[in-house]
């Protein structure tokens, strides 16, 4: 029996048993791979060539990937060329070994290394022990908050710093722990096993600590809603006083309420707590309403946004979807990109569907996005379509240096990060992406402004 096949000759068995249209053929991948019976990723390009017909065949790769002694000697980073020591010759050819490596990327186990060409990192097999720089956060002086759990997932954390690993270059990271930069903030995440916790603690400019706590709440909401039946406690501890605590929910309810203050008992002494400046504390008013249901009845649904990009700059659509995040827990946005295609789907059906639907299309602007046909003949193209007759707005983001000036359609729309400087170029690329991150705020506040409805000027400092 064979673990694995082509796409084509996927097709081609499924013309000799008698089904002949791709469609059909294409709708069997997909409920096979639903099933788990056999696996199917020809959305994405650096999977669709591969069948998997035997889904333990993946399974048994990966674990012995993951259990090679010799990975945690190289504190979890690992190239094709670790591969053939692990991995049986004949099980697991060479030309295989490239398509576990970004299955594992799909199913967020590692990433690329910046800086490390067809470098990985597992963070499961990282060091455990933590940093010394660990314990320079005072948490008396920082912004804090702590996710309580009934049992601590296994490989939360892990999966935290893949998803979040473009905040974390030249940072600290290990297996339960990570520090992440932005702008002038720092974070330190860290779980607790034995206490079924993790802290979060936030050091750096007040101003932007909440859009740093926001980040990493949206991450953590993502993967808390993979997980069924997980109702991990949110805790939000007391400022100059991180030893006494109150849950979230409570602060929500009491707001919700009209109560504004309420006694507590800290230290044996009762203290009167303000409920809103807890609130304000961690999140702008506006996240409470989008987390509690408040949204005003005159709030308009998020604005949907395509991304359209060369895979050759998959590192910069991370740090865009990280920088946007604030805006997705507000509700103001809903972000697409090919990435969300689920495998049997039609890849070019479900794009232009995507890209019909869009209110805002961003394009991540370089030299491969320009060369590559399919973004600039078919994507853009549609986009400058759809812009020009007013039905949705184009952002063109410079994220690579590349000739885009010439191009007519380009030139003549105000590209983003500020002048039109490639994000890459920026001294702090955080700035960069906050800037891009600030601009489409405001156009979709101006967007709800010329439909004659007030939008909801909430800003993320």
């Amino acid at each position: 029996k064979q673990n694995y096949l082509s796409f084509d000759d996927y097709r081609k068995e499924c013309a000799n048993l008698g089904e002949e249209d791709p469609k059909a053929q294409e709708l069997l991948a997909f409920y096979l791979h639903s099933l788990g019976i056999a696996l199917n990723y020809k959305d994405d390009p650096r999977l669709k060539d591969t069948h998997v017909l035997n889904p333990h065949w993946v399974t048994k790769g990966i674990y012995k990937i993951l259990n090679a002694n010799r990975l945690e000697k190289q504190k979890g980073e690992i190239s094709p060329g670790d591969l053939p020591a692990m991995l049986d010759k004949q099980e697991y050819p060479v030309e295989m070994h490239g398509f576990l490596l970004e299955l594992m990327k799909k199913f967020e186990l590692c990433f690329s290394l910046s800086g490390k060409e067809g470098v990985y990192l597992i963070p499961e097999l990282l060091d455990k022990q933590q940093p010394p720089g660990a314990s320079e956060f005072d948490a008396a002086e920082c912004l804090n908050f702590q996710y309580h759990y009934p049992v601590l997932p296994e490989g939360l954390l892990p999966r935290f710093i893949v998803r979040t690993h473009v905040l974390s270059d030249d940072m600290p990271r290990w297996r339960t722990g990570v520090f992440l930069k932005l702008e002038d903030n720092l974070a330190l995440v860290k779980a607790d096993a034995q206490e079924r916790r993790v802290f979060i603690n936030i050091k750096g400019p007040v101003a932007g600590r909440r859009r740093l706590l926001s980040i990493i709440r949206e991450n953590f909401d993502h993967m808390h809603g993979d997980i069924r039946h997980l109702k991990p406690v949110e805790i939000v501890p007391l400022p100059q006083q991180p030893g006494a605590s109150v849950p979230y929910a409570d602060l929500l309810a009491w707001e919700k309420s009209g109560m504004r203050k309420f006694p507590m008992i800290v230290d044996g002494n009762v203290v009167e707590l303000d409920v809103q400046q807890l609130l304000n504390g961690v999140e702008l008013e506006a996240e409470r309403a989008s987390a509690s249901g408040r949204i005003d009845t005159e709030r308009k649904r998020a604005a949907r946004i395509f991304v359209s990009y060369s895979h050759k700059d998959e590192r910069f659509l991370n740090e865009l979807k990280v920088h946007l995040s604030p805006l997705r827990r507000l509700k103001l946005i809903e972000t697409w990109d090919d990435r969300e295609i689920r495998a049997g789907e039609d890849f070019g059906e479900k794009i232009n569907e995507n890209l019909e639907r869009a209110d805002i299309i961003i394009l991540l602007v370089s030299s491969d996005f320009i060369a590559s046909e399919y973004c600039y003949e078919k994507e853009m193209a549609r986009a400058f379509e759809r812009h020009d007759k007013k039905e949705a707005r184009v952002v063109p983001v410079i994220v690579r240096d590349a000739k885009w000036k010439v191009i007519p359609q380009l030139s003549k729309l105000q590209a983003l990060p500020k002048n039109g400087k490639p994000v890459r170029n920026w001294p702090n690329k955080d700035t960069a992406w906050k800037d891009v991150s600030d601009r489409i705020q405001e156009m979709i506040e101006d967007m709800r402004d010329a439909d004659g409805t007030p939008g909801r000027r909430a800003r993320l400092r």
